[in-house]
């Protein structure tokens, strides 16, 4: 079990109010008619027939009446502790009925034979025990109308104990019906109460969890964006934008699969910046990695395409990678990327190839056999670019080996 949640009092009222109503609008009310009935039978034909139409005439439009107000009260909204006004009409109306039934039967003695009377007095008492079912959860509701119903008649029947013979006997049944009811309505008050406190309890432990289960879900979400973001800051370098080397082994194998599946060609151009060392030791690291972003943007400018991409080898060395190009595509390619490093115009002062930051290239492209692995073209590439090197720098070699597609 996780926890309850302790019911703030005027929730658990309002909850008991609402019951209470809901049980009276109809079961209370139709307890009331099976009294109307019974006492209405009785009188049929000891009094004047238009004198008990009228009476069981009022009762009937006072306990309509009572029906339609508690359903405006329902329709209004459940939170009846914030309408102190409800539960004065609820006890109003308790105290009107049990009046309502002493006094008729008080009326009617005088009319009554002793069997007919002592009838009717069962009739207000069978009311009194059904009405116990749909009216104690507001125990005190219930109670005032006990006092003023039952209380009553055996006051007045101990009062007039010598007018009819069983007047005695039948007050101190009715003491006795009287102080059970009101034993029994603790009881059953006490289990309603602790019912409407645990639905009330399950409730909101319901919204909590529900509450709780979206606090997850969302916590969930945001530690997979985290995990998401995490995978990418790991195959991305942090300073150029571009894919590292662990980023190229992620996806590298399954774009060389899909050429070779289509024996398509694929072109690798490997690059490497220029005295960089030299660049660094008189500009300062700050401002070469200036330089590298500079570089990264005009390679991610040159790789826009689907399958193409460009990376961080490490330092200031480079790759990009081009599918379904070929040698010449890919020579032409390299002079261009070549040509807008050049562009750039950043100034090199002691540099020993020109007065602006240069890259040198290599470059292999191939239709690649199934035996083929990523590595064999990257130390082709890595081949050209050291000849690039060798031969003067700021320029570009094509690899020579048995991976170059013929010219």
């Amino acid at each position: 079990m996780l926890y309850q949640r302790r019911i703030a009092d005027n929730q658990i009222i309002s909850a008991k109010l609402e019951l209470h109503l809901r049980g009276s609008r109809y079961a209370g009310v139709g307890a009331q008619l099976l009294g109307i009935v019974g006492l209405g039978l009785a009188g049929f034909y000891s009094l004047d027939v238009q004198v008990m139409l009228g009476w069981a005439a009022a009762l009937l439009l006072l306990n309509l009446w009572w029906s339609r107000r508690v359903n405006r009260i329902l329709v209004a909204g459940r939170h009846f502790t914030h309408r102190p006004a409800v539960l004065n009409e609820l006890f109003t109306h308790a105290l009107l009925s049990g009046a309502v039934w002493s006094g008729t039967l008080i009326w009617l003695d005088a009319y009554l034979s002793d069997l007919i009377f002592y009838l009717c007095i069962c009739v207000i008492v069978i009311v009194s025990v059904v009405t116990i079912a749909v009216s104690v959860v507001i125990r005190q509701a219930y109670l005032i109308q006990l006092t003023f119903s039952l209380g009553v008649i055996a006051m007045w029947l101990a009062w007039f104990a010598g007018d009819r013979p069983f007047n005695s006997g039948f007050a101190v049944l009715l003491v006795g019906l009287s102080v059970f009811l009101v034993v029994a309505s603790d009881w059953m008050s006490g289990a309603f109460s602790e019912m409407v406190e645990t639905s009330l309890e399950r409730a909101a432990m319901s919204k909590d969890l529900a509450s709780l289960t979206d606090s997850l879900k969302t916590r969930n979400l945001q530690l997979q964006d985290a995990r998401r973001q995490l995978a990418e800051q790991a195959t991305i370098d942090e300073l150029t934008g571009l894919r590292n080397r662990r980023g190229v082994n992620i996806i590298i194998n399954d774009e060389l699969a899909r050429m070779k599946r289509m024996q398509l060609p694929i072109a690798v151009i490997a690059l490497d910046v220029d005295h960089f060392k030299t660049y660094n030791d008189n500009y300062g690291h700050p401002a070469g990695d200036e330089v590298l972003q500079r570089l990264a943007d005009v390679m991610l400018e040159m790789t826009s395409r689907a399958g193409e991409f460009a990376a961080r080898m490490g330092g200031e060395e480079f790759i990009l990678f081009y599918p379904n190009v070929n040698r010449s595509g890919a020579l032409d390619l390299a002079e261009e990327l070549r040509m807008k490093v050049l562009g750039l115009k950043i100034p090199h002062e002691k540099s020993l190839t020109a007065e602006y930051v240069t890259v040198s290239i290599g470059v292999v492209s191939c239709v690649p056999e199934w035996e083929l692995e990523f590595d064999d073209l990257l130390k082709t590439a890595d081949d050209a670019l050291y000849l690039s090197k060798t031969n003067g720098r700021n320029r570009v070699t094509a690899g020579e080996s048995e991976l170059s597609e013929p010219s």
